[in-house]
């Protein structure tokens, strides 16, 4: 098992390695949203909800710092809801 060091290295290459890739993203619409608009009903789409980070980027802060810092509020987010998620399989698997 990892120690937290470790762990602590590996977040922070994984952010490292996100931040630099970060520039190369693809503008271009996924595969949802190019069949939406090439059978004509994108239009018809509506939100249910207005995502707090949408497209990747945080509405109060543009261009590459806002999509830089959403990245690391995503890879944050997804490390933490892991961990949880480890410890509680532990513990499952304890009792």
């Amino acid at each position: 098992m990892l120690s937290r060091y470790r762990w602590a290295l590996v977040l922070i290459a994984i952010a490292a390695l996100t931040i630099a890739l970060l520039p190369f993203a693809s503008e271009l619409p996924d595969g949802l949203e190019r069949v939406a608009e090439m059978f004509s009903f994108a239009e018809r789409e509506r939100n249910l909800y207005t995502a707090p980070m949408r497209d990747y980027s945080l509405p109060w802060l543009s261009g590459f710092g806002g999509q830089a810092l959403a990245a690391l509020v995503g890879i944050f987010v997804v490390s933490a809801l892991t961990f949880l998620l480890s410890k509680s399989i532990k513990r499952v698997k304890r009792s």
